[in-house]
């Protein structure tokens, strides 16, 4: 991955992902249904996947599919941390749409690195 060390862009990616979701919105009343943010959460959390399913691959010696597992759970769980943190940001709220999204992206990444890396 280029020269950029994985460690960072792990990093990066992990705070860009926090500052979206913690990022306060205005109050509106009503509800307004949109599909391109279950998009946004899909990529979001799939790349947070995808990057730290890379950065363990290199740094430990585990095998394949603990790498794959921790990855997974770990990026699942930051997905409802995600959700859990908009209940106390003004103008977000919780959705488990959003959620769903975010497994959905996951495991649509993970499907991706088990046919690149699992052969």
């Amino acid at each position: 991955m280029l020269k950029i060390r994985k460690i960072y862009l792990l990093s990066f990616w992990t705070s860009f992902v926090f500052v979206l979701i913690a990022w306060p919105m205005p109050e509106y009343y009503g509800t307004v249904v949109t599909y391109y943010d279950k998009v946004v959460h899909a990529v979001l959390f799939g790349v947070f996947y995808y990057l730290l399913f890379i950065l363990l691959r290199e740094k430990t010696s585990f095998a394949f599919f603990k790498i794959f597992l921790i990855s997974f759970f770990i990026a699942i769980f930051y997905s409802a941390l995600g959700e859990f943190i908009q209940f106390y940001v003004p103008g977000r709220t919780v959705s488990e749409y959003d959620f769903f999204a975010g497994v959905f992206g996951v495991f649509l990444f993970s499907i991706f690195t088990y046919i690149e890396y699992g052969r």
